[in-house]
């Protein structure tokens, strides 16, 4: 028997007897490159860059906006190392650094005028404490006005200097006060609510 010849004149089988071995190597694919990358990674890295510069700019917003909160930390801890014998003189320039603080972030017409209650009451609802209020920070409802010994007595500089570095870190924006008519609406579509179950 002949053995069958391929069309350029070589055996297709081996004379020894192996068919595998008239086998050519198989050819592998050219590898992929890498460059250019397709349209969705240039659409992934432009989205990672425009996230990244919001990211960037929202930090940066953030850090401007709280600049008078470090300014004002700042010169609380400087009012507390000048003033350490004088309390009546640290109640005088501690509420003005607050009021500063508060005319910095608050419309100047809510808080301009604010004095005693009206001003513990103010720095209560900003920061979400009673301590103002009820607690060391009575003292700014008349503090500014009593310059007798006991009353100097009273003051614990202390605990002021703890709480206005907790209002300066803490204040946020006033709730939203509705109108009137705004109340008036939103009663009338309760009572429009009950009547309709």
């Amino acid at each position: 028997m002949a053995q069958p010849i391929s069309g350029n004149g070589v055996p297709l089988v081996d004379p020894s007897g192996d068919p595998l071995a008239a086998l050519r190597d198989i050819h592998l694919p050219a590898p992929i490159e890498t460059w250019p990358p397709a349209i969705g990674w240039w659409l992934l890295a432009v989205i990672g860059v425009i996230a990244c510069i919001a990211i960037i700019y929202a930090l940066w917003r953030y850090w401007r906006a709280n600049r008078y909160r470090r300014e004002a930390m700042a010169q609380l801890r400087q009012l507390r190392e000048q003033h350490v014998g004088s309390s009546s003189d640290y109640l005088y320039h501690y509420t003005t650094l607050l009021k500063r603080a508060a005319l910095t972030h608050y419309p100047r017409a809510k808080v301009a005028a604010l004095t005693g209650e009206a001003w513990v009451a103010f720095l209560d609802a900003t920061c979400g404490s009673r301590e103002f209020s009820m607690g060391a920070g009575q003292v700014l409802i008349e503090g500014q006005y009593q310059a007798t010994a006991h009353f100097e007595e009273e003051i614990d500089i202390d605990a002021l200097h703890k709480l206005g570095e907790y209002w300066i870190k803490r204040h946020r924006d006033l709730p939203v006060e509705r109108s009137p008519s705004s109340q008036r609406e939103g009663e009338r579509a309760r009572e429009q609510a009950v009547s309709l179950t």
